[in-house]
């Protein structure tokens, strides 16, 4: 199965708040970008589904080490999605490391397997917010609002 690796979405602007789940009451004046770090087919095409339907323009990388390689280019993304389960380091480790590079962007943990200890690890590490997979539209949406702000 061909991963999806970057969506470039001109035509579905924020501003026309184009929503195909019933979701995008958002009205921005700016495109927002994101990271997603993930390396489950599936769960990238749900990821790209959503965030498309919010209008934002969305990059995704396998792994934790591909996601700091890009950032260190000085990529910039107004939110970055981390899966906790990623090939050669995982999203705890991501993000620590993301966030000793001083990179300040909206970071969320996501997880199929949620537990007090993986949501406590995550957050210590320095995520914005814990969600349990696959990404919930109306959360997304609620989040993207939240940052319009």
């Amino acid at each position: 199965m061909e991963q999806p690796s970057k969506i470039n979405n001109n035509e579905k602007s924020v501003q026309q708040g184009f929503s195909p789940s019933g979701c995008g009451d958002l009205i921005a004046t700016k495109k927002f970008t994101a990271l997603v770090v993930d390396n489950d087919p599936i769960c990238q095409i749900i990821e790209k589904a959503i965030l498309e339907s919010q209008g934002v323009e969305t990059q995704f990388v396998g792994s934790g080490i591909d996601a700091l390689d890009l950032l260190a280019t000085g990529a910039n993304f107004d939110i970055i999605i981390i899966a906790w389960v990623l090939p050669m380091m995982n999203g705890v480790e991501t993000t620590r490391h993301i966030r000793a590079m001083g990179i300040r962007s909206k970071l969320l943990a996501v997880t199929a397997c949620f537990d007090e200890r993986k949501k406590k690890a995550f957050l210590d590490a320095g995520v914005d917010e814990f969600i349990e997979k696959p990404l919930n539209p109306k959360k997304v949406a609620s989040i993207m609002r939240e940052m319009k702000k």
